[in-house]
């Protein structure tokens, strides 16, 4: 068997846990950096290969690839290759605006907080006059690892919130970057809880999961901060929760952020990460992720 391992970066060299594990199952796992391909026609070659020669195509990161990965769906369609994940065949790239994600969940009766999208921050300072502090803002695309999502407390968050963005633009001009454009606001209320669950998800079954603790309390809402604890058994409510998040947006291998409110106990999705790191959830809970996502896409590609 031989499945295709699609990149875009790889600061970590992830994919080469990938090959191993392929490898200890008999299984060739060939990582392709989307710019290594090239069509001909409704040919894709990756060198002198076919892609029809593959049992499954596995999307580990999309990115701003989004015309290969449509041709990679097409393609895919056309052989008869399956694919991970799922919404690649549907939405594709678009699932990753968080506004698209919480139509989904909502859609399909998913716990998820009351959602306002605006378009500009000045349209945020106006809309919050009608909120109760504190709330909390998200960037609608991007910003992974919690650094696209801030905490309104006061008035004067906003002020704070601006310069934030402002530096992020002068950072991306003297590091020869892109300049970010910021616009797509989500406002949502702040659900009391006493830490955030993130559960890992393969084929739209929780396998792993630790808890965050509380963080300080900081305008970023920053989720590589606090301490967090591997859970030997995730609750069972954050699992139902977790596991319908996953089968809604069509995310087969997730990272999923989940918060239960202290209030009444109600669990809600805060979001669907697709393409989630592994290293931490494996360090904190001693489980071997890659091997469980290898065997999954193995019994996807034998179905």
């Amino acid at each position: 068997m031989k499945i295709a391992y699609f990149y875009r970066l790889d600061k970590f060299e992830t994919h080469k846990r990938f090959v191993e594990e392929g490898l200890k199952l008999g299984i060739e796992i060939v990582p392709i950096k989307y710019r290594q391909l090239s069509l001909q026609d409704t040919e894709i070659y990756f060198g002198d290969m076919k892609l029809s020669d593959f049992d499954l195509f596995y999307f580990r990161a999309v990115g701003s690839e989004l015309e290969w990965s449509k041709l990679l769906d097409l393609y895919a369609r056309k052989h008869k290759i399956p694919m991970v994940d799922e919404y690649l065949g549907t939405e594709g790239p678009l699932r990753r605006f968080k506004a698209v994600m919480g139509w989904q969940l909502i859609e399909k009766g998913v716990s998820y907080p009351k959602t306002v999208l605006v378009e500009k921050l000045a349209d945020l300072v106006s809309e919050l006059d009608n909120w109760e502090l504190p709330v909390v803002v998200k960037l609608s695309k991007g910003g992974r690892h919690g650094m696209g999502t801030f905490w309104i407390r006061k008035r004067e968050d906003l002020d704070e919130l601006a310069e934030k963005l402002e530096e992020r633009k002068r950072v991306a001009v003297e590091e020869g970057r892109e300049v970010p454009v910021f616009r797509g606001f989500l406002i949502q209320p702040y659900i009391p809880n006493d830490g955030d669950y993130r559960v890992f998800v393969v084929g739209y079954k929780v396998v792993a999961g630790f808890k965050r603790q509380a963080k300080e309390e900081k305008l970023v809402m920053n989720k590589s901060l606090g301490r967090s604890e591997g859970l030997k058994e995730v609750p069972s409510e954050v699992v139902e929760v977790a596991e319908a998040a996953a089968r809604a947006v069509e995310v087969e291998v997730a990272g999923i952020d989940l918060v239960k409110d202290s209030r009444d106990g109600k669990v809600y999705v805060v979001e669907v990460n697709e393409a989630p790191e592994f290293r931490v959830m494996e360090k904190r809970t001693g489980k071997n992720i890659v091997k469980m996502i290898v065997e999954y896409l193995v019994g996807k590609a034998e179905r």
